[in-house]
């Protein structure tokens, strides 16, 4: 097995699942012990999962993921962690052999300094850095997107305000469960207006009961019967001049033969 990974190199494994992973030789049992524990290759899983088991980043509820050489001893080994209490042991298919085959990360079996530790964190950050063709065009997109809301933001306040309110509506209306509910929406929304049409009838009669009356069309019979008073009104009332003449005019002319 340390001859395979000195050769064929381990999985690269980076990031959040650097240091949740451990590397498991197996056991070694002797031919007379294996003779007396008759397990053969049952009692070497058991083995394994009893050492993984132990590890300290291994707790009950862990889901601990088996990977060998080429499949052929994982089964057995998550089968066996199952027994001794891992609630979620999972193995890889086909062991390292597929996770090459599938161009996953691997490295070369070396120790690990806080350098090269550093070094695998910068990798791994540039290539989620990175972005593809559609990641490009995207951020080109939104950047446009952006650029024409600064520029017309006033526009922009507008179609976000269009599209708040239809969102509103949309979730409203989808969350009907029966008719009745859209017959109270329409009833609450027509409520205002019922109440300013009577506000605006009291305040009409209430101008009419004290004489004050609303400006009417000049047709209206209100105001021309108001139009007829007052004519009528000003031809019953004598001038100045008529007031001041005389209503005899021969007594006038009599007074001054006398004098």
């Amino acid at each position: 097995m340390q001859e395979l990974r000195e050769k064929d190199g381990i999985p690269d494994i980076r990031r959040a699942a650097r240091f949740r992973y451990a590397s498991v030789t197996p056991v070694e049992v002797d031919g007379s012990i294996r003779k007396l524990l008759k397990g053969g290759r049952d009692l070497d899983d058991s083995l394994v999962a009893v050492v993984i088991q132990n590890l300290k980043i291994v707790k009950d509820s862990s889901k601990v993921i088996v990977l060998d050489a080429d499949g052929t001893r994982s089964k057995g080994i998550a089968r066996s962690l199952k027994k001794i209490g891992i609630k979620n042991p999972y193995l890889v298919e086909g062991g390292f052999q597929s996770w090459v085959k599938q161009s996953l990360r691997i490295k070369e079996l070396k120790p690990e300094t806080a350098l090269t530790i550093l070094n695998e964190e910068a990798e791994a950050i540039l290539a989620d850095i990175i972005p593809s063709p559609w990641q490009l065009l995207g951020y080109g997109t939104a950047l446009l997107a952006g650029s024409y809301a600064l520029v017309e933001w006033e526009k922009t306040l507008q179609l976000i305000g269009v599209f708040g309110l239809s969102l509103t509506i949309y979730l409203r209306v989808s969350s009907y469960e029966k008719s009745e509910d859209l017959r109270q929406d329409l009833r609450s929304l027509l409520a205002p207006v019922k109440l300013g049409g009577q506000a605006f009838s009291w305040a009409a009669g209430k101008l009419e009961s004290n004489g004050i009356g609303l400006p009417t069309s000049p047709s209206s019979l209100d105001v021309q019967n108001r139009v007829l008073q007052a004519a009528a009104k000003h031809e019953s009332q004598p001038s100045d001049s008529e007031g001041n003449q005389d209503p005899n005019p021969e007594s006038t002319v009599t007074l001054n033969q006398n004098a």
